[in-house]
C-alpha cells in the first residue's frame, strides 16, 4: 500500500477506521520512512549541544582571556550532555565520570526566542540565566555572573566558560530522561 492509496481510502466511503489503519500502516512501513531529522522542532542551538558530549576546557573572569581561571571555580567544572527532545541535561564530575544528578546536575533547559540566553533549571529548583556567547560543533562558550571564586562573602564577577566536545576516556552514561549519545 502506497502513502496516497491510503489517503484515498481516506475520501471514500470506507470505515474510517479501517482507513486510518490503511494510512498508518502506510507510514510505518519501511520503503516509506518519513527521512526528517530526530527532533527536528528543536531549536538549532539545542541540536548543536545535543550532537556531542561537551567537556568544560576553560574558565575566563571578566574580559581577561589571558589566564584560564578553571581550578578557581570547580563549580562549572564539568561534562555535559544535552537531549534536544526531551530538552534535558545532565552533568558529570571529570574527574571521574559519575553523574551529578543527585547533586542538582540533571534537569530542564531551553533557549530564548531571541538565543541570546540559555536557562536551565535543576530537578531540586535551582535556576540558572547563562548568556550565550559561542555556539557552534567545536565550541560551547556563555558567561553569568557568581561570586568571585564562588565563595560566599565575594563580589559579584562576570565568568566566561567554554566547552569543547569532550574526547576523554570516560564513557558517561546518562540517566533516565536523557537521550543517548
Amino acid at each position: 500500500m502506497t502513502i496516497q492509496s491510503a489517503m484515498s481510502d481516506l475520501n471514500q466511503s470506507h470505515s474510517p477506521t479501517i482507513a486510518a489503519l490503511a494510512l498508518a500502516a502506510a507510514l510505518l512501513a519501511p520503503g516509506y520512512a518519513l527521512a526528517a531529522p530526530a527532533c527536528a522542532a528543536a531549536s538549532p542551538d539545542a541540536q548543536v549541544l545535543a550532537a556531542k558530549t561537551w567537556l568544560t576546557t576553560a574558565v575566563y573572569e571578566g574580559d581577561d582571556r589571558s589566564t584560564n581561571q578553571v581550578e578557581r571555580y570547580p563549580g562549572v567544572v564539568g561534562i555535559s550532555l544535552w537531549d534536544a527532545c526531551s530538552n534535558r541535561y545532565e552533568y558529570f564530575d571529570p574527574a571521574t565520570g559519575r553523574s551529578r544528578s543527585q547533586q542538582g546536575g540533571a534537569g530542564w533547559f531551553f533557549f530564548t526566542g531571541d538565543r541570546q540566553y540559555q536557562h536551565t533549571v535543576s530537578d531540586n529548583g535551582t535556576q540558572l540565566r547563562r548568556k550565550m556567547e559561542v555556539i557552534h560543533p567545536t565550541e560551547f562558550t556563555y558567561s553569568r555572573q557568581v561570586t568571585k571564586d564562588m565563595r560566599e562573602g565575594q563580589p559579584l564577577v562576570t565568568i566566561h566558560v567554554v566547552h569543547t566536545p569532550y574526547t576523554g576516556a570516560f564513557q558517561v552514561q546518562p540517566s533516565a530522561g536523557i537521550g543517548t549519545k
